[in-house]
């Protein structure tokens, strides 16, 4: 069963649960009228919870049966009427989100009403089908599964850098993903992960060894050298270009890139690396990560690309300042269309907000987070794509708390700067646009070429 460090804002809701306990028995006494687990509340937690909440995946209590359960009853009440849970931090007043998971109001009140009644369990007959979670992936069974030739040993103690491992994933011929996830093999010392498409002849992490942490020389993390504007079309006609297959992070699992009949490429010859940030637990460990790939039918209108070309480096945030502002912006130079965005900072970051300003100088606001959690950094999945026609800027406004008002802030005495490592920040936007199948991704953003890809 994998297991992780609880988040921080996770914590009030073990603690109550703790404080709190309830039997795992039924309580016959309660009233005729009152919600039961079987046919009131198994059906929300099945929406909205367990997706995290089950045996395997990231969260630290299964909600998945009565008897798991029961014992949270009162600390689950508590977390949606607080809405601390489901964690879901986007401004409802802006932009429409297909995963949003934001309980209704009649579903928080289901649940409360359960747990002060007596938290019943009903009728069997009323339990809705189990939801089939393909064996631990949330993208379903995967067609492929890339897996780390070897244990990485993990130190008992220790800062660990961020590194990546090079994992020959003998592509044989050109593939269209639908889907794919990246799935640590030892949660318990995977703080995050990205598995890289590494495309055929790069020059990025030519000199790594197989199955081993390897780190580029400085100015060559991420980035093929080269540049994959000048990447030599596929034997079927699409160029490849290093890309990002998944990603993993609490609030960030499994992904799925048919939004408007779309997919993500990987040629012929394609390497993958995983970008791992390992921490130590106070013990040795070992890990040997998977990424699960469900392939497309055949190729699609349109190609899906995971992309950094948002994001700023050259700031300092002054020590003890509790709202440092930093902006950053790009340009689309072809038509584009935009379907996921993830804010990324680390622990001072406080709030975020993309607006795309439109060739006529229109301006829509598409994401606000006024909340964001190092912690559960959610990935927000537009419900429509939205239409990023040539000449669109893309721009990104974040603030940051570097005060002693920030319980999480690692040392408000410091001067920050950019940086991989937690007690550093980063300012990156991650986002997922749909570009035409046949055109040059290299040439989508900027001055025709794409931002280097960042650790985070």
């Amino acid at each position: 069963m994998r297991r992780l460090l609880v988040p921080a804002f996770l914590l009030p809701l073990l603690a109550l649960a703790v404080a709190t306990p309830l039997s795992t028995r039924s309580v016959s006494a309660a009233a005729p009228a009152a919600p039961t687990f079987n046919k009131d509340v198994l059906p929300i937690l099945q929406r909205n919870c367990q997706e995290c909440h089950r045996p395997g995946a990231i969260a630290p209590t299964s909600f998945v049966t009565y008897q798991d359960t029961r014992p949270y009853a009162r600390a689950i009440a508590k977390a949606v009427v607080t809405r601390s849970m489901p964690p879901w931090f986007a401004d409802p007043t802006v932009g429409h989100f297909k995963n949003e998971k934001v309980l209704s109001r009649a579903e928080i009140e289901t649940i409360s009403a359960w747990a002060e009644k007596g938290a019943t369990e009903g009728d069997a007959k009323d339990k809705p089908k189990p939801v089939d979670f393909g064996d631990g992936w949330t993208i379903g069974k995967p067609d492929i599964v890339v897996t780390m030739p070897k244990d990485i040993e993990i130190p008992a103690t220790g800062i660990l850098d961020q590194s990546n491992v090079l994992v020959y994933a003998h592509f044989d011929k050109d593939v269209w993903v639908k889907a794919a996830e990246v799935r640590p093999g030892n949660p318990r010392t995977v703080h995050h992960m990205k598995a890289w498409i590494r495309p055929p002849n790069s020059t990025w992490m030519k000199d790594a060894p197989e199955g081993v942490m390897y780190n580029p020389p400085r100015g060559a993390a991420g980035f093929d050298g080269v540049g994959p504007q000048v990447a030599p079309v596929s034997a079927t006609g699409y160029r490849p270009v290093q890309d990002i297959l998944a990603k993993y992070n609490p609030g960030v699992e499994g992904q799925e890139f048919t939004t408007g009949n779309a997919a993500k490429f990987i040629a012929a010859g394609s390497d993958i690396v995983f970008e791992a940030h390992y921490t130590s637990t106070g013990k040795p460990e070992i890990d040997r990560s998977s990424v699960g790939i469900v392939l497309a039918a055949g190729p699609p209108q349109q190609r899906h690309l995971t992309t950094t070309a948002i994001s700023a480096r050259g700031f300092e945030i002054p020590a003890g300042d509790p709202n440092y502002e930093i902006k950053a912006e790009t340009v689309v130079n072809e038509n584009a269309k935009l379907v996921w965005i993830q804010p990324h900072m680390h622990y001072r970051g406080k709030d975020f907000e993309l607006t795309v300003v439109y060739p006529s100088g229109k301006e829509e606001m598409v994401l606000r987070v006024p909340n964001y959690k190092f912690d559960w950094q959610v990935g927000y999945e537009l419900a429509e794509p939205l239409d990023l026609p040539k000449g669109t800027k893309i721009k990104t406004v974040s603030h940051y708390d570097n005060s002693t008002g920030n319980k999480n802030n690692p040392d408000p005495t410091k001067v920050i700067r950019y940086g991989a490592q937690s007690w550093d920040e980063m300012n990156v936007s991650f986002v997922g646009i749909l570009i035409d199948a046949k055109s040059n991704p290299a040439r989508t953003f900027g001055s025709g070429r794409p931002a280097p890809p960042v650790l985070e």
